[in-house]
């Protein structure tokens, strides 16, 4: 049953785009949740009532190190931080809300895999749970490069060379070929360095079974090739190296079988990109089969070529031609993209000022952090030029301005024991250890689902790991007596995170489907009454909040507004739909009010400035209508100043700025709502930015 949840888990992830989406979340937790609780339910039962065998089971092994104690235990203290930030305040309750679901996910998902690698043969199970994930992350990206599996956003096409050298980069089902290209680099390195250990069994592997070893290489190699990131070359080449200097002793026939299989992917990789990923399908597929069934065989020669039976003069010349192979492999790659790599670096400027950028908000609280998805509605209020990028380019930087640096130290212990076990138990599987704490690093990876699960799953696996023969373990056959009290208290606990995170997954999964359902409807009345109803299913969406907002009269928006900014402060679409609602309202001081907060929290937003501007020329024109003179002058030099400081900063970004992603520049209806102001105002606009 444990095996099962986890094919499940993982296939489901790797279908709903690796859980970047909460939405894609909730039903995956819902149906997990349930089970969690149910297996939690069984276990205590078992517990109480089981054999020694039983209890052991349950808690000998789980607990049998301090490295798995904590490595179970701290996703859980994870999902506690956010759970307080939902608590005491931050910027997103509903941010915290999803943090804290994913969190008790990964936990859960850790604890099962857990169990599931102490169980007779369960590290077979977890091997085939890995696998199976590679394979359909690999197959469901190289297939529509083929036209045989229609894929919305597997292929991203891009004509600026600063993002693609060839103009089409594979993303596959995560849609985004950086994260994906990482986490094939994954997949590659563990199966290049199982090879070393199964080349290295007495007496020596049938060839079938060396076969299926090597047998993903090619389309893992070429799937992350093809996803031309380079920042997951890098961390897979880095990665290797170290891996190389831990296991040098058994990866020379390895890297020499390995050598064809890479190889092919480089010449599978010239001729996709050249194509743009559109390969003719039938010609595509029997050319692809050719050149993988080809790599295999060479590499088989090489390894034989190579192996210990054969004189050295042999010997030498498979490492000659495994070398051979890779340097032809690497020059054709880099003849490619060699542009993109030497000179093209346009986008690390954005990455480097949200970095320089972020640590504005970590002085502001540095301890808890301001809780879940500050980076994503607060960066706009800090951001030193107008680039776009609500997702912050680092994992470990998103992790101190989310939970500061409790959390940020709670996380670095984590990912220590992960390290400490793995080199403990299973070496082979530091290089990929190494790619998710390298690539984490510099993009996007640890805000998908899926990257967390293969990482409490790659522990699960070294832990799972016999130990040596001979060697002492340090599994008792029972646990301790003080720790086996403990099993039922925390199994009770695991069983109410489960069946309460299902809950709350469950009114996430409702809202959000009402809120769809309200988006595709044409009658306005209807989509009014489905957006309440997912209102009342989720209060802290602040987007079917806005969108509601937009549907009903100015004055029933108000108090709609305001409660969805109760659960969000600082939301700049929040704050600029209360200061247009103001002007609809007309009055003048709420819009002045949430326009200046709206500017606080937005400064680079051309649209909003423009259209606050009109909503105050329309609010003086008003009151000068009405008879207020005094007030119309008033309204309309506040204005004036705001236009002043709209045409400061776009003149500023038009000079200074590299990078404007967002566009920003004084919009010609800004320059005339700015000297209409100024003739209300009895003074004149300052024309200072082009």
């Amino acid at each position: 049953m444990m095996g099962a949840a986890l094919f499940a888990v993982m296939a489901a992830a790797v279908w709903r785009s690796g859980l970047y989406f909460s939405a894609d979340m909730y039903p995956v937790w819902i149906g997990f949740g349930l089970f969690c609780a149910g297996a939690g339910g069984w276990g205590l039962y078992r517990f109480s009532r089981g054999t020694a065998a039983d209890r052991a089971l349950l808690g000998g092994r789980v607990w049998a190190s301090p490295l798995a104690v904590w490595l179970l235990c701290s996703p859980f203290l994870m999902m506690l931080l956010y759970a307080v930030h939902g608590t005491i305040g931050s910027v997103s309750l509903l941010g915290d809300g999803n943090q804290a679901l994913r969190w008790a996910l990964y936990g859960s998902f850790a604890a099962v895999a857990w169990v599931q690698g102490s169980a007779k043969r369960g590290r077979f199970v977890l091997a085939a749970v890995w696998h199976m994930t590679g394979g359909l992350l690999a197959v469901t990206a190289l297939l529509p490069v083929y036209g045989w599996f229609r894929l919305p956003y597997a292929i991203t096409y891009s004509a600026d060379p600063e993002i693609s050298a060839t103009g089409a980069r594979l993303a596959g089902m995560l849609q985004y070929p950086n994260t994906f290209g990482a986490v094939m680099a994954v997949f590659l390195l563990e199966r290049l360095f199982a090879l070393g250990p199964l080349l290295q069994r007495q007496p020596a592997p049938a060839p079938s079974r060396v076969l299926l070893g090597s047998l993903p290489l090619l389309p893992y190699a070429a799937a992350l090739l093809l996803s031309e990131s380079r920042g997951a070359w890098l961390a897979a080449g880095a990665a290797c190296a170290a891996g190389l200097l831990v296991e040098r002793r058994r990866m020379l026939a390895p890297l020499v079988l390995a050598a064809a299989p890479f190889a092919g992917a480089a010449l599978l990789y010239r001729q996709l990109a050249a194509a743009k990923l559109a390969a003719e399908p039938w010609p595509g597929l029997l050319a692809l089969a050719g050149l993988w069934a080809g790599s295999l065989l060479a590499g088989r020669w090489l390894l034989r070529l190579h192996g210990g039976a054969a004189g050295a003069w042999r010997r030498r010349l498979g490492m000659a031609a495994g070398g051979a192979l890779l340097a032809a492999g690497a020059a054709m790659v880099f003849g490619t993209v060699r542009e993109r790599i030497v000179h093209k670096f346009g986008t690390m400027s954005a990455r480097q000022a949200m970095v320089h950028d972020a640590w504005t908000l970590v002085k502001e609280a540095p301890w808890l952090g301001q809780g879940g998805d500050t980076w994503r509605l607060s960066y706009r209020a800090v951001q030193s030029s107008p680039y776009v990028g609500s997702q912050m380019h680092s994992g470990y930087v998103d992790v101190l301005l989310n939970t500061g640096l409790i959390g940020f130290g709670l996380l670095a212990a984590m990912l220590a024991a992960a390290g400490l076990l793995i080199f403990k138990r299973c070496r082979r599987l530091l290089p990929s250890y190494m790619v998710f704490l390298l690539h984490g690093a510099v993009d996007i990876d640890w805000s998908y689902g899926i990257v967390w699960l293969l990482f409490f799953l790659l522990a699960a696996r070294a832990a799972a790991e016999p130990f040596p023969v001979g060697k002492k373990t340090s599994i008792p056959a029972l646990p301790p007596e003080r720790i086996r009290r403990l099993v039922p208290a925390l199994l009770s606990l695991w069983i109410l995170i489960a069946s309460g995170g299902a809950c709350l997954a469950y009114r996430g999964y409702m809202g959000q489907a009402e809120h769809m359902q309200a988006l595709r409807s044409q009658d306005n009345q209807a989509a009014v009454t489905v957006l309440a109803s997912s209102l009342r299913w989720n209060p802290a969406d602040y987007s079917a909040a806005l969108d509601l907002a937009g549907l009903v009269a100015p004055t029933a928006a108000e108090p709609i507004l305001r409660h969805s900014l109760a659960y969000a402060p600082h939301h700049p679409g929040l704050l600029w739909a209360l200061a247009d609602n103001a002007g609809r309202r007309g009055d003048a001081g709420e819009a002045i009010y949430w326009i200046g907060a709206a500017l606080r929290q937005d400064k680079y937003n051309a649209g909003g400035r423009t259209s606050s501007l009109e909503c105050l020329l329309q609010l003086a024109r008003a009151e000068y209508t009405a008879g207020h003179e005094t007030a119309a002058r008033r309204i309309a030099r506040f204005g004036v100043g705001l236009y002043h400081d709209y045409a400061r900063v776009a003149e500023d970004t038009r000079l200074r700025v590299i990078r404007n992603d967002r566009e920003f520049a004084l919009t010609s209806e800004a320059r005339e709502w700015g000297r209409q102001l100024a003739a209300l105002s009895g003074g004149r606009a300052r024309w200072t930015a082009e």
